[in-house]
């Protein structure tokens, strides 16, 4: 897997709701329901293609990982 692509995390809070963050960068946010962190996580990584989501839990195990591939172009050749 490709290492230099952005990673996007979503990760417990230190005292309540999800955290979601781009690693190596300086923003976070704060979501109440995981489902919704992990939506905006993967909504931050198609907009800044290629990219990935991971979800980890409280001891910080991967849970999920999405990977988010290049925009390819009609009748590009490796399309």
């Amino acid at each position: 897997m490709q290492t230099d692509f952005p990673l996007f995390v979503v990760y417990p809070g230190p005292v309540f709701g999800w955290q979601v963050a781009s690693v190596g960068g300086t923003q976070s946010h704060t979501f109440s329901d995981k489902h919704v962190a992990i939506n905006y996580a993967k909504s931050w990584a198609e907009a800044h293609r290629p990219a990935r989501v991971r979800v980890e839990d409280e001891q910080g195990r991967i849970e999920m990982e999405w990977t988010f591939e290049p925009y390819r172009r009609p009748g590009d050749p490796d399309a």
